[in-house]
């Protein structure tokens, strides 16, 4: 870290540059750089603070860009982040509730993943999250909304798709190659799969990554493995793969509703409501 170049950067003098980092570090109560170090560099809180502070302006730019929108009589944006899977659920009638008690709103959506959601969230690029991975991040507010039973996908001509059994446990699949789609990079504790496999001390005989619940489900298709999957996948209608239940405690996914920590929008209260809503309908018949 360079505090000439620094203060070069922000068009101010140094030594006035560095009074205001002392400040900040006063009015935080923490140090923000390690002076003792050569080169200095930003200490962990530094780094906190440096991360947070561009989250901050990246949702200054986007309100920027909305307000400048409205203004020209533009329609207020609200952007939905949803993972593949939860489209063959109830989305898809919530937001038509949702566009027929706002006119007024665009609502923008977009497949993304849960990990992607979060960071989108953070940085103002989505409003709101729809997912099933867990998050321990203190910027998010994390409802837990519906949950389904997990399914085993099995090609049509697997063995363990033939016959009358009604369910699998994990114990049947211990000699098959298991498919992944849940994104990796974030390590597999976020990963809701890879939580319930550690729970039943179950570790298949090998694993196959792909990049998305599709390429997954075309796999199976394909006999390369077995796939454990939410059971609102197998509304997708592919004739190529069969699903049974998996008998496992706790093989149950959550739906998961990511909003910005402390963001009390009247919205999210009318998604909320209407699933409750549908689920007791589906619930009724």
């Amino acid at each position: 870290m360079n505090f000439t170049r620094a203060a070069e950067e922000v068009n101010i003098a140094q030594p006035p540059f560095s009074r205001q980092i002392s400040n900040l570090e006063d009015e935080f109560g923490v140090r923000l750089i390690d002076r003792d170090s050569r080169p200095m560099r930003l200490t962990s809180s530094g780094l906190f603070v440096r991360e947070r502070a561009q989250e901050i302006i990246a949702r200054i730019d986007r309100l920027k860009h909305d307000a400048v929108r409205h203004g020209r009589g533009g329609r207020q944006i609200l952007r939905i982040g949803f993972e593949v899977s939860v489209l063959y659920g109830h989305l898809p009638p919530v937001i038509k509730h949702l566009r027929d008690l706002n006119p007024h709103l665009d609502i923008d959506l977009k497949v993304v993943t849960g990990p992607d959601q979060i960071l989108g969230i953070r940085n103002g690029e989505v409003d709101i999250g729809v997912g099933r991975e867990v998050s321990h991040d203190d910027a998010i507010d994390q409802i837990a909304i519906r949950q389904e039973p997990y399914l085993v996908a099995l090609g049509l001509g697997h063995r363990l798709g033939l016959g009358d059994r009604s369910s699998l446990r994990f114990a049947d699949l211990a000699a098959e190659t298991l498919i992944c789609y849940h994104n990796r990079t974030t390590g597999r504790h976020s990963d809701p799969v890879a939580q319930l496999m550690e729970q039943a001390n179950f570790t298949p005989a090998d694993r196959i990554a792909v990049g998305d619940l599709l390429g997954a489900l075309g796999m199976v298709a394909a006999e390369s493995g077995i796939c454990i999957v939410p059971a609102t996948v197998q509304r997708m209608r592919s004739f190529d793969v069969v699903y049974k239940p998996l008998d496992e405690a706790g093989a149950v996914s959550t739906i998961y509703l990511n909003t910005a920590a402390g963001w009390n929008a009247p919205i999210v209260g009318q998604i909320r409501d209407e699933l409750d809503r549908l689920i007791k309908a589906q619930a009724g018949h």
